[in-house]
């Protein structure tokens, strides 16, 4: 699946009203991170507002403490 990030959470909800009743999809919402993100299985892609450098920080983080 490719990961898309997007600016805002407006951004996400465009994308999910366009596969909305077309297509299967899962929504999430992070109340911790503020943060939408839509799985749409049929264009095989996620989707979300979650900062794509706030990610790889605690993703670098996480592997320099294993």
């Amino acid at each position: 699946m490719k990961i898309i990030f997007l600016p805002n959470q407006n951004s996400v909800k465009k994308f999910i009203k366009e596969c909305e009743g077309k297509h299967v999809q899962q929504i999430a919402y992070s109340s911790y991170h503020d943060a939408l993100t839509q799985i749409c299985f049929n264009c095989n892609v996620v989707r979300t507002s979650l900062d794509r450098f706030e990610i790889a920080d605690k993703i670098k983080s996480k592997e320099a403490g294993a």
